[in-house]
């Protein structure tokens, strides 16, 4: 009988120590909000999930009482229903602990208070040492570090080969086009000259010639820089608007127009249209992302990456004179923590466990670049024949400005792109119209030269 008291009372005491050390394990929720927009850019989402285990298993085996949930939120929707879920959050005091956005927020977001400044645990972590170097300039405002840099990307200049096939170009004369374009040797008046005739052999539709985004963003600057533009002042941060530049960039969409090479009324096409008007082999040149071969062999096309590696070439956006430099437009994006936050160390670590080759090569899934030097090292990168082909696209890469004035900057650089490629503004129009806008709504923010 007194055994069997013993081992009642043994039990008690196990059950009961069992309990305490649950209640002495806390949960930790930390809470994620990410954005694609695209579907292929889910590990945006996954990578922090995957990281989070690992995270308590590092605190498992160090002894702590607590461990961490996280809750991931990815988004499709565009980036300004995002953007202006996250500043409801914001001003709330509810948003996320972390987030996934464009390098472009910076600006308002630190201004706002909203992000933690970063370089305190960038130094703590040996894992972001290992951040390509450059990619720090794009997460960098007044001297603070506020975002690690994930998922680099170039916007090629994308060609149709089965299309050139059927305008009489050889297979020889395809290859070589990147090349080209490299060289200076094929500018934007080649793109108008072969275009036109691709239209009159009924080779495409008019309209069909070259198509660029059919919505605001960033993509419409590469030209623009093509032409000698520029849009921030490296020395005082100030915005720039190069009216030469403009000009060329207005009058080579107002030509494209005025000629049958674009629709008039391009912009505006709902994005699933203008992929898969693309995919379908319907348009002879298009300017996208890196990102977009992987949404076209995902989401468009039947034939998944063969065909779409069979179809289309790729190449950097065209120099706008003969002999001229090309050019390409990055967007990069970062992770983020909220000034607002509990939990920044937990934050911070996480994002130092996702900062590694084996998350970042899962950049490729949505066609972007690693953020990191080793990943160009790793098989799967190296493997990835598109990939480590539009790799060197990066050196001749630039990133929007960061600065709290941009988003007004382009709308209205934007509004007037709209308005001469529909024939309501002739290109001298439009830059006239521009300066007024910019000189009006940003003031001495904005240089114009």
């Amino acid at each position: 009988m007194r055994n069997s008291k013993a081992i009642r009372y043994l039990f008690a005491f196990v059950v009961a120590a069992a309990v305490t050390f649950a209640a002495a394990q806390q949960t930790i929720t930390l809470e994620a909000w990410t954005i694609g927009p695209d579907e292929p850019a889910v590990h945006r989402a996954e990578n922090l999930e995957a990281a989070a285990l690992i995270l308590n298993e590092q605190l498992a085996a160090e002894g702590a009482d607590y461990r961490v949930e996280l809750v991931t939120d990815f988004e499709t929707v565009s980036w300004d229903d995002f953007r202006r879920r996250l500043l409801l959050a914001f001003d709330s005091g509810l948003a996320p602990d972390l987030i996934a956005s464009s390098h472009l927020d910076i600006a308002v977001w630190s201004e706002g208070g909203f992000l933690m400044e970063l370089d305190g645990y960038i130094a703590e972590y040996d894992a972001f040492d290992d951040v390509v170097e450059s990619l720090w300039d794009f997460t960098t405002y007044k001297g603070a570090v506020y975002g690690i840099p994930i998922n680099p990307e170039a916007r090629p200049f994308y060609f149709n080969k089965t299309l050139l096939a059927e305008l009489g170009w050889s297979a020889d004369e395809i290859e070589a086009l990147p090349g080209r374009i490299l060289e200076g040797d094929f500018i934007w008046d080649d793109v108008v000259e072969v275009s036109l005739e691709a239209i009159e052999a009924g080779v495409v539709a008019p309209g069909h010639g070259y198509w660029h985004r059919p919505a605001d963003g960033p993509d419409y600057y590469h030209t623009y820089m093509a032409y000698g533009g520029r849009l921030q002042d490296p020395d005082t941060g100030q915005l720039v608007f190069t009216q030469d530049a403009a000009l060329g960039l207005f009058t080579l969409l107002g030509r494209m127009a005025d000629e049958g090479v674009i629709l008039r009324d391009l912009i505006g096409t709902p994005w699933p249209e203008w992929h898969r008007t693309v995919v379908d082999g319907e348009v002879l040149f298009n300017s996208a992302g890196t990102w977009s071969f992987a949404e076209w062999a995902t989401q468009f096309s039947d034939g998944g990456y063969d065909h779409i590696w069979e179809t289309f070439g790729f190449a950097l956006q065209p120099a706008a004179e003969r002999g001229g430099t090309p050019t390409t437009l990055s967007h990069p994006l970062a992770y983020y923590i909220w000034s607002g936050t509990d939990h920044a160390d937990l934050a911070a670590r996480l994002l130092s466990i996702v900062t590694t080759p084996e998350f970042d090569v899962r950049a490729m899934e949505s066609g972007h670049l690693p953020a990191l030097e080793s990943t160009r090292a790793e098989d799967a990168f190296l493997e990835n024949e598109f990939l480590s082909q539009v790799s060197y696209m990066v050196d001749y890469t630039s990133a929007q400005p960061v600065h709290d004035g941009f988003g007004r900057y382009a709308d209205i650089v934007f509004r007037s792109i709209n308005a001469v490629e529909s024939g309501q503004l002739t290109p001298e129009e439009a830059v006239e119209l521009t300066v007024e806008e910019l000189q009006r709504a940003l003031g001495d923010q904005v240089s114009i030269e």
